[in-house]
């Protein structure tokens, strides 16, 4: 087999008591490994760390694989037909991943009326709008009297009748009624995406969600079931009790630790609420700041003083420089601070990251899809969209992740994303601003060692080393066909996974 790895040369590992005992050529180990060590062969195998997904919502991607599955579908008729389908789930119908701006028609809750009497609410694929019938309205008393939640936007037809869809904090006036998910039914689900986790090549996770699915990954961990390295990140409204119990970042076990509270600046690009310096190609606005200058900064104050990092979720250009701004001036915490999807970066910002040792925490998977809306809502400004070789160019830590369930838990198609940037249908066949494609080796390291440093985990983990966790996969590649291993990547599979040492996917 074939390792990766750039300071090593060989093709075998040793691993013994979940730590790599050493990496080099078969015949050499041969020579010092105990018969009685299981051998696995996978010859043309390409082996590398164990990939780390560096930003999901893994409770809800292990949920919403029971409920209504709207990702990828193109009309309104379709979405409507699945609403159509699905049984209520504690009274309620939910689903999650439509993306309306390529059908024929919007959605609205009088086309969702006739099809259910069960309040049904319904997220977008970025999760930052809710489409809601009548029922759903009814159930949380919004009306054409209910106002604008701050950092959030009721839309409204022309009469004052709000219409059915509920954009960033607006979705939360539906989203606090919903019965709370059954915590015997979530442990399940979790468990089982872990398996599918496993599947995939992924050994680890750094999670940003709610007390339910720590205790979820909690309830895991005391049963020894839990297998992959959870980083949790907190919404920053848990910061008070983080404080008062003394909570720090990367405090915990070798299975679950701490991250740093989430917060968030402004919303996205689908759903036009990212936070721009200048507006919109349209000239309408500068899409929603989600959270005041004066909030934020106290919020970061005082989670850095506990000894707590800062995982703040900025993707319009003005949210980015807003958010470093942040981040600059706090002393420095056990793991480090980090901007969640790092977007659109002005030019003046793409150096400032790396001056003070912030993570950029970006998703490339994304990157397909968001093509055609950046240049239709951000114009030139999208030459600083996923400036991925320029942050690597200037020293920033890269980490890479999917985001689930917005984009598939799959580390592959981030790979390729970031390595060939080609539009979802097919534009820009040599890459949008091809400048900021990166190699495979690039983006194999983002979802591995860079996630590491982001845990502050680089001394065991994220590379095949003598010493370091054995977090490892062997993946099937056509090494004999005549292309680019990344594009060799996307179209293989995981053969064998390994999580400290215990393999849990494989033969």
């Amino acid at each position: 087999m074939l390792t990766l790895a750039p300071d090593v040369v060989g093709d075998a590992v040793w691993w013994q008591q979940g730590c790599i005992r050493a990496v080099g050529e078969a015949a050499e180990l041969e020579r010092r490994v105990p018969t009685r060590v299981p051998r696995f062969e996978f010859p043309g195998a390409l082996v590398t760390p164990g990939f780390v997904d560096g930003h999901t919502h893994f409770g809800l991607w292990a949920l919403s694989r029971h409920r209504v599955h709207l990702s990828g579908v193109t009309t309104r008729a379709e979405a409507l037909r699945r609403v159509a389908m699905a049984a209520p789930e504690q009274g309620w119908i939910r689903g999650h991943g439509w993306e309306a701006s390529r059908w024929e028609a919007a959605p609205n809750r009088w086309v969702l009326d006739p099809i259910t009497a069960s309040p049904t609410l319904l997220d977008s694929i970025d999760v930052h709008a809710a489409w809601v019938n009548s029922a759903a309205l009814a159930a949380a008393g919004i009306d054409r009297s209910t106002p604008d939640p701050d950092g959030g936007h009721i839309v409204r037809h022309a009469d004052g009748e709000p219409t059915g869809l509920l954009l960033e904090r607006a979705r939360d006036l539906v989203g606090q009624i919903l019965p709370p998910d059954n915590p015997d039914h979530l442990l399940s689900a979790v468990r089982e995406a872990q398996r599918e986790a496993h599947r995939l090549g992924i050994t680890g996770i750094h999670d940003v969600e709610g007390p339910d699915v720590l205790r979820a990954f909690r309830s895991l961990e005391a049963s020894e079931e839990l297998r992959l390295r959870v980083l949790f990140h907190p919404p920053v409204a848990q910061l008070p009790t983080l404080v008062t119990h003394g909570a720090r970042s990367g405090s915990g076990t070798p299975w679950l630790s701490l991250g740093g509270v989430k917060l968030f600046l402004d919303g996205t690009l689908g759903s036009r609420t990212a936070w721009m310096l200048d507006p919109y190609e349209d000239g309408r606005d500068c899409g929603m700041q989600l959270a005041s200058e004066a909030a934020a900064r106290g919020a970061v104050a005082a989670a850095a003083r506990a000894g707590i990092a800062c995982t703040i979720h900025a993707i319009g250009d003005a949210a980015v420089r807003r958010a470093l701004d942040l981040l600059e001036p706090l002393p420095p915490t056990p793991i480090p601070h980090r901007v969640e999807h790092f977007q659109c970066v002005h030019p003046a910002d793409l150096s400032r990251a790396a001056a003070r040792g912030i993570v950029a925490s970006m998703q490339p998977a994304h990157l397909p899809g968001d093509v055609m809306p950046a240049e239709e809502r951000w114009g030139r400004r999208s030459r600083g969209a996923y400036p991925i070789r320029s942050l690597l160019r200037a020293g920033t830590v890269v980490a890479f992740g999917s985001d689930a369930p917005v984009a598939p838990l799959d580390p592959r198609p981030g790979v390729r994303a970031a390595m060939a940037r080609v539009a979802r249908d097919g534009g820009f066949p040599d890459g949008w601003y091809p400048s900021e494609r990166i190699g495979f080796i690039e983006a194999v390291s983002a979802f591995t060692s860079a996630n590491a440093v982001a845990a502050g985990a680089a001394d065991r983990r994220g590379r095949l080393a003598p010493g370091y966790d054995a977090d490892l996969v062997a993946w099937e590649v056509d090494a004999g066909v005549e292309r680019d291993l990344g594009e060799a990547f996307s179209a293989g599979r995981a053969l064998l996974t390994v999580v400290g040492g215990e393999v849990v996917f494989g033969p």
